[in-house]
């Protein structure tokens, strides 16, 4: 195989793994270094996933930990949705003490990044949106997220900053909700180390085509990071990447790879009722033969045969391939 995956996961497989309904967790979770070893302990994996200040403070003894893990610090999302203070927006908040707590929250994120060596930093603005109508004002909003991310993005330019869409959870509706309004915001402010990430299942949830909106990040020199897991296109279900929409992974992978991304793919699964270290084999598993297949396309030429319309030809050639 010719296309070489930087794999990396975040850490859920191995916590409590809560919800509204089992607010206790679904298992007994790990202490943080066990974590760690638990996941350095899975081949095919080289990362992890971490947020800032929720699960590290200091980056320099964060780094030391890594180390001794073998684990690289694949990116470190800023955590501005895991508190009540940001449940009506962080960047949107209507209250500008809240929107000044955000903003000041993602430049310590970006200050501990540095110095743990994180490959980029991640914002997910969940809570910015609304849930009913006349309840968010949308010019205000979206004039508040643009002047935060600029101010967020001027701070430090030495590490690549990536903002990722979903289109709804925990609002009803979210202000960034595709990749169409991530990449106007980020085209917008137009700074080069700011990107978008592309979560694969917030882009089926989004009822995008996964592959088409990745293509379009890359064709803005703007696609920094990518998510992968799985949904049934309803909600963002966190699942195995593959358990339901198998070529649509292969397709991504085709597109994606051979699109010149080279940078980290970060599992973000929540295996709820699995255990965590089987759910990330599998995960290694599929992606793995998923990017074999799109690889097979490659050297088929399936961009010659696209262009000639023959699009049945290459479903023989993946069927073929399963056999």
């Amino acid at each position: 195989m010719s296309y070489k995956l930087k794999l990396a996961s975040n850490l859920a497989p191995f916590s409590r793994l809560r919800d509204r309904f089992v607010t206790g967790g679904y298992g007994e979770g790990y202490a943080f270094e066990r974590q760690l070893e638990l996941l350095a302990g899975l081949e095919g994996l080289a990362g992890v996933a971490l947020a800032w200040p929720c699960q590290y403070q200091d980056g320099a003894a964060l780094k030391r930990t890594l180390e001794r893990y073998g684990l690289a610090l694949s990116t470190t999302d800023i955590d501005v949705y895991t508190e009540p203070c940001f449940k009506n927006g962080s960047l949107s908040n209507p209250d500008p003490q809240i929107r000044r707590l955000a903003i000041d929250r993602a430049k310590g994120a970006i200050d501990a990044a540095l110095e743990a060596g994180s490959a980029d930093l991640n914002l997910w603005l969940g809570h910015d949106g609304f849930d009913y109508l006349f309840q968010g004002h949308y010019h205000d909003a979206w004039k508040w997220i643009e002047e935060g991310l600029q101010e967020i993005a001027d701070y430090n330019d030495q590490l690549p900053l990536a903002v990722e869409y979903k289109c709804k959870e925990p609002r009803a509706h979210t202000y960034l909700a595709n990749v169409g309004k991530a990449l106007l915001l980020v085209k917008k402010i137009d700074r080069p180390h700011l990107g978008i990430t592309l979560d694969v299942g917030h882009s089926l949830a989004a009822l995008e085509n996964p592959a088409e909106a990745a293509v379009l990040a890359l064709r803005e020199g703007k696609l920094q990071q990518v998510h992968l897991n799985d949904n049934y296109r309803d909600w963002d279900l966190d699942l195995i990447p593959g358990a339901v929409n198998v070529w649509d992974l292969v397709e991504f992978f085709y597109w994606v790879l051979g699109g010149g991304y080279s940078g980290w793919f970060n599992i973000d699964v929540f295996p709820y009722r699995e255990d965590g270290r089987e759910a990330l084999q599998r995960t290694v598993q599929v992606c793995r033969k998923c990017c074999q297949m799109a690889d097979f396309l490659r050297q088929q030429n399936a961009d010659q045969l696209l262009r000639q319309g023959q699009h049945l030809e290459v479903l023989r050639l993946l069927w073929d391939q399963v056999g």
